[in-house]
């Protein structure tokens, strides 16, 4: 077999491969969770007369606020545990990927009562989180002083269980499942291309002779289509034998986590067979105009033509452009998410039970530090008329039962509007019409979902029969999304966690449009600004975690941790890192898929290096006979890659970045939140980093084979032939 036909078959193997073993991996892992359900049940026991409570767990490794919504706890009172200790599972801290604190560590969780410190007596070795099964236990005792509603535990089956342990692997691959296919099949197509293109330039003399004898341009296109189909197809049988016989031995190594066995994803089987023959008949289809170009009379010509780079630029084109639409995507969409600069330096919760406003007043020029600090009244309210949220259904707190979630707005009442960038109307008529009465401001976003502009009615159903209508004064550009949710602002009071953005108003009108007795609301929030003397001395996180304690021990105790209340401060500044390396975190995950076949595609460089060594060793044995050194012919070998590999980086980056950018447009219509900005982005830092990577591997392939094309021979350093 030749080199470059072995690099086509190695290649679209890999690629088939990864398909494969992916799915089927996904596949075997979701067979495990019947058997997953039932060691759960045996190792984490719940007597079933036990009782259970729900609480949100405030917990900071190494003291850093976590940002995200809060770690959720489900407690089950065990008759066996005396004193005031807690037994955990390691299921509790893998929701975060966290290490389990030591042993009388101290915890505190927040429940619908109040807030409550507790220490790590034991820890159970599960670690396997399983939504809606207890993660803690506590005595009876500890029980009782936690104040909270205890509800019946309703014993589950390994059957009720099992699609637990199917959710998160099969929702963690969706992401990427798309990418996956969309690489593998561009990479096959890619790689196949190349071997086709310098098969011709290799065979062009001795298809030229045919054509000369006969062969009509059907015939090369036969020629060049058996040759596509047999490639594509010991490919295909390469790929998914070696595939599945890895994964047999990945589950016999590890027979404790894969009790039942692998299983075979037979999508993947299907979609590999049924994009076998559809990426060979397109490679033909590109391949065929440079074939029939060949003309019977070059059977008389001498010349030898150097065309043999144009198959791998566009492979490395493809490769590195998959990658750079990876980034782009994720950064356009990711910019939408990161806090604007013009929200305040903090967000301050005090939750659950909150404070009076009179304890606010106390804290009013008392926190050194602090610059400004206001109350913040939340209250989410649904549109009227009511628009039901698409969902697997209602949601259910507080042993309520389910409610129905209809799209709402974040009403935010303060006597403060932070300096927002206004892009409708103007901040000072803005404020004064929200001081003044039932008027509003709000986002950019909402304004360009729900086609609302300065003058028109935001309509809001209050409850009790009560339709609110306030007035737009005026719009602002402003991403809010990370700084409600990790902020802690939206789903209080049994509201969805969704909402359609923040419409801020005055302290009376979010008094108008709450259902609850004035008696039973309490101050949950404030934000603040630094004084910027106190921010550059201390830094961002250092001078949170002051300002947080500082505000806990001016509220007092009921506010620190040991009653009603926790505070807990979120910066916008942390929250922008935190959204900005979450969102490195998903994307580069999902952006080592093409980064993977690039280095699949890479292999072409070898066949490339070998057919233009050999149409070369005419030019390389006179360089040799001047006085060349072996070396330095195999660095100019060593060039062609690199300057190859330079072409289809630069043709990469505007070709990956306008495919990014076109698939950003297509989630952003997708997503469930209305309204995202249509924000361009390029993250120039790690695309030049994916740029460096793709040239590097390109030279660790190249190198060593230009070294070992030339250096083969002892007698020449020069290809006598393509093998």
């Amino acid at each position: 077999m030749k080199v470059r036909h072995l690099c086509a078959v190695l290649g679209s193997a890999i690629a088939v491969g990864t398909v494969v073993f992916m799915q089927s991996l996904v596949a075997t892992n979701d067979h495990q969770a019947l058997s997953v359900a039932r060691r759960l049940i045996d190792t984490v026991k719940v007597d079933p007369s036990a009782k259970t409570a729900s609480f949100a767990l405030d917990y900071r490794p190494d003291g850093k606020v976590m940002q995200g919504p809060p770690m959720r706890v489900l407690a089950a009172v065990d008759d066996d545990i005396k004193g005031d200790g807690v037994v955990v599972t390691r299921a509790l801290f893998a929701q975060r990927r966290l290490p389990v604190p030591e042993i009388g560590t101290e915890l505190t969780l927040t429940g619908e009562k109040g807030a409550y410190k507790v220490c790590i007596a034991d820890v159970l070795d599960w670690d396997r989180p399983a939504r809606g099964y207890p993660n803690m236990f506590v005595g009876r005792g500890l029980s009782r002083r936690l104040g909270e509603r205890w509800s019946d535990w309703k014993p589950k089956s390994a059957e009720e269980l099992a699609p637990v342990f199917k959710s998160d692997a099969q929702r963690n691959f969706d992401r990427a499942k798309v990418l996956l296919l969309w690489a593998a099949a561009l990479t096959a197509l890619c790689i196949l291309l190349n071997t086709l293109m310098l098969s011709v330039e290799a065979r062009r003399r001795e298809i030229a002779i045919l054509r000369m004898t006969g062969m009509t341009r059907f015939g090369v296109f036969r020629m060049v289509a058996g040759e596509a189909f047999l490639l594509v197809a010991a490919g295909l049988f390469v790929g998914v034998s070696v595939s599945l016989l890895a994964l047999r031995l990945y589950v016999w190594c590890d027979a404790t986590t894969y009790p039942a066995g692998m299983a075979v994803s037979s999508g993947s089987l299907l979609w590999s067979v049924a994009a076998a023959p559809v990426i060979a008949v397109f490679a033909v289809l590109l391949a065929l105009r440079k074939a029939l170009s060949v003309k019977p009379l070059e059977a008389a010509s001498v010349h030898v033509s150097r065309k043999r780079r144009i198959g791998m630029f566009i492979s490395f084109t493809c490769g590195f452009g998959a990658f750079v639409a990876v980034e782009v995507w994720g950064a356009s969409l990711m910019s939408a998410f990161v806090p604007s600069r013009e929200w305040p330096d903090a967000i301050v919760s005090i939750l659950p039970g909150g404070v009076s406003s009179f304890d606010i007043k106390k804290l009013q020029g008392k926190i050194e530090g602090v610059g400004r600090i206001h109350e913040l009244a939340p209250l989410q309210v649904a549109f009227h008329p009511l628009e039901e949220m698409p969902s697997r259904g209602g949601f259910e707190t507080g042993g309520k039962g389910p409610r129905r979630q209809y799209r709402n707005a974040l009403l935010l009442g303060s006597d403060w509007i932070p300096d927002f960038r206004f892009v409708a109307g103007n901040r000072e008529s803005a404020v004064s019409a929200v001081k003044s009465g039932d008027n509003c401001i709000i986002s950019e976003m909402m304004a360009r979902a729900r086609g609302l502009k300065i003058g028109d009615d935001v309509k809001l159903d209050a409850g009790r029969g009560l339709v609110v209508s306030l007035k737009v004064a005026g719009i602002v550009d402003l991403n809010w999304h990370m700084v409600t949710s990790r902020g802690l602002l939206r789903g209080l009071n049994r509201m969805p966690v969704n909402t359609d953005g923040p419409v801020f108003v005055s302290f009376d009108t979010v008094e108008a449009c709450d259902a609850r007795p004035a008696a039973m609301v309490k101050m949950t929030h404030l934000w603040l600004d630094y004084k910027p003397e106190f921010l550059s001395r201390h830094g961002v996180f250092p001078a949170g975690r002051i300002v947080e304690k500082r505000i806990a021990d001016a509220l007092g105790p009921t506010a620190s941790g040991t009653g009603s209340s926790t505070v807990r401060l979120h910066s916008r500044d942390e929250i922008a890192d935190g959204t900005l390396a979450h969102g490195v975190d998903i994307i580069g995950s999902m952006a080592k898929v093409p980064f993977i076949f690039i280095a699949v595609a890479a292999l072409g460089f070898i066949a490339m290096l070998v057919a233009a060594a050999d149409s070369r060793r005419n030019e390389f044995r006179t360089l040799y006979a001047v006085g060349a050194t072996r070396l330095q012919i195999a660095f100019r070998l060593a060039l062609e890659a690199l300057y190859t590999a330079l072409a289809g980086v630069a043709a990469g980056l505007p070709a990956g970045a306008l495919v990014g950018w076109l698939f950003t447009s297509v989630t952003r219509a997708a997503m469930a939140n209305w309204g995202l900005p249509a924000n361009f982005a390029v993250p120039w830092a790690v695309t030049l980093e994916g740029a460096a990577g793709a040239v590097i591997i390109s030279m660790v392939v190249a190198i060593p084979a230009s070294l070992a094309i030339i250096f083969r021979s002892a007698s020449s350093p020069v290809v006598s032939g393509d093998r």
